[in-house]
């Protein structure tokens, strides 16, 4: 493998920098600056600052040309975001519904869920997923359901209000906890 130069935007890489209460002083002896991007020697000099940094290498290619704000605002319509259906097993499970997404964060995804299960479905988890994940119970009484540390399947419920935390790549699920009764979540995913 050839070991080339990486060219990135510079607004971009001080962004990264700037979340961590870093400056571009990190970049000395691993990086050039330009007037309007930074130039890694090498794929192995990225490296390195990234783990100074502690965060994904890449992070540093997960940004997006152009801008989707409007004076650092974005807006999304109801009836203009990305919705879907999950079943499992043959069983509806949820309909998901975008809020708004931005290329300004990628790494957040927040979603408003139908809950259509309840307990006369067969169970069947998620397989957990790379991002930490807040979860708000805005309707109704929800079911959830996850693997612990040993594998073993815990239960609880939660109460219109009700928030649940999850880190990443634990396996769980949602569902109504009274049967034709209609639950909604909103759950926030996010990486750092």
């Amino acid at each position: 493998m050839i070991d080339s130069e990486i060219s990135l935007p510079k607004t971009h890489v001080l962004s990264l920098l700037a979340g961590r209460k870093m400056t571009e002083r990190e970049l000395e002896n691993n990086a050039t600056i330009e007037d309007d991007c930074v130039i890694f020697p090498s794929f192995s000099q990225l490296q390195i600052i990234a783990d100074r940094m502690d965060i994904p290498i890449g992070y540093f290619f997960s940004y997006q040309k152009g801008d989707d704000l409007d004076d650092g605002i974005k807006i999304s319509r109801r009836d203009e975001t990305y919705k879907r259906d999950e079943y499992r097993d043959g069983s509806h499970y949820y309909t998901y519904h975008h809020l708004v997404t931005t290329r300004a964060d990628p790494g957040l995804m927040a979603l408003r869920l139908d809950l259509h299960s309840d307990e006369s479905q067969p169970l069947k988890l998620n397989e957990g997923h790379g991002s930490k994940e807040v979860v708000y119970v805005t309707k109704g009484k929800v079911r959830v359901q996850w693997l612990d540390e040993n594998s073993s399947l815990r239960e609880d419920v939660m109460n219109e209000g009700d928030s649940i935390f999850i880190l990443p790549n634990v396996s769980h699920s949602f569902s109504n906890y009274e049967k034709d009764i209609k639950s909604e979540i909103i759950a926030i995913n996010y990486r750092q």
